[in-house]
């Protein structure tokens, strides 16, 4: 029932300019605004923000699970050359859990507490690939085994609550892979879990991507996960995008003042000391959208003309003396009018990318 990886000649995952709002009692909420994104066969972007800075409600919009109050507008939204925005709810159906899959941060709530592991695994296979129950069963047990689950054949006949839940996401991550998708979606994959086993499952994960050839897109509120993950980088602020760029520029030198502050909380950056640098403030909702940049109140280089225009996202560093210094592709980009100064280098985070 394997398949393999083919890598195409455009981008496996192409966004452009797409928002995402919700109708609420207090009035329209803009929780993603004109975001753009790619990703090639093969790929692992990280997805980097705040809790509210709506990282997962684009990739929900993919996976056709936004509540009926969502409105989606974009100018492109293709997966593979499917527009995801005109996709009837059968072709969806059949995309995702097929070519698209996603394990979210929470796999008590994520698996059904009724059924088996096996019962939910073989429903995956039934569903997607078909095959005899008895072919299903082996596949089942195969796949438990490559997640890491000990006697993987007695497993099949447990339920959620008698694993742990380090346990339960290796279960979700082999529902995820059973049917190879060429795009896994991770979403705060390792915050429900221990520290020990958050570095297990970000390794497993990074296994299976390797060996598959999955393209990957991991979400999460870590600069330090996905130092050790990604090749590319998507900062996210208020449902808007503030920086990206290969992982190297991003860490080396971030531009936009909110990716910088992220990168100085980390403990790393820190070492023997018993309080870390934080950002004041919180992230805006819909009763207190500043005007001008979304992040001029929590900013300490907020200016003038911060507090009254919207900055657009736009190339930094783009000059050839600057390119040749620091080895930026060119493709890094910050929605700032102010961006930081690269003359140096700043700390680089341990394991990061280059």
């Amino acid at each position: 029932m394997t398949t393999t990886q083919t890598k195409g000649n455009g981008p496996l995952l192409d966004i452009r300019r797409l928002s995402v709002s919700f109708q609420t009692r207090s009035g329209l909420f803009p929780a993603v605004s004109d975001i753009d994104m790619t990703l090639n066969e093969g790929e692992v972007l990280g997805v980097v923000g705040e809790s509210g800075s709506g990282k997962s409600v684009t990739m929900l919009a993919m996976m056709g699970l936004l509540p009926f109050n969502a409105n989606i507008e974009a100018d492109r939204f293709a997966f593979a050359d499917n527009n995801m925005l005109t996709l009837s709810d059968r072709a969806r159906r059949k995309l995702t859990g097929n070519d698209i899959a996603m394990i979210f941060q929470e796999p008590a709530t994520s698996l059904n507490p009724s059924f088996t592991i096996g019962y939910q695994i073989d429903e995956t296979l039934k569903v997607h690939e078909g095959g005899s129950r008895r072919q299903r069963r082996e596949r089942a047990i195969e796949l438990l085994d490559r997640v890491g689950i000990p006697a993987p054949t007695k497993r099949l006949g447990d339920y959620p609550h008698q694993l742990s839940g380090g346990m339960n996401q290796r279960v979700m991550i082999a529902i995820a892979i059973a049917c190879n998708p060429r795009l896994l979606i991770a979403d705060e994959p390792t915050t429900a879990l221990d520290v020990t086993i958050q570095a297990q499952i970000l390794d497993l994960l990074l296994q299976l991507q390797q060996e598959r050839g999955m393209a990957m897109i991991l979400i999460t509120h870590d600069m330090g996960v996905v130092a050790e993950a990604a090749e590319r980088i998507s900062v996210m602020y208020a449902g808007q995008l503030v920086e990206t760029g290969y992982a190297g520029e991003v860490f080396h030198y971030p531009r936009h003042p909110y990716t910088a502050a992220l990168l100085d909380a980390l403990p790393e950056r820190h070492p023997g000391q018993t309080r870390l640098p934080t950002i004041p403030g919180v992230v805006p909702g819909i009763a207190d959208r500043p005007s001008g940049c979304l992040f001029n109140p929590r900013c300490r280089f907020a200016q003038e003309d911060c507090r009254q225009q919207r900055p657009e996202l736009s190339r930094v560093g783009e000059d050839d003396d600057h390119r040749e210094s620091t080895g930026h592709s060119g493709e890094h980009q910050a929605r700032c009018f102010h961006p930081l100064d690269t003359n140096g280098p700043t700390e680089p985070v341990m394991g990061a990318r280059s």
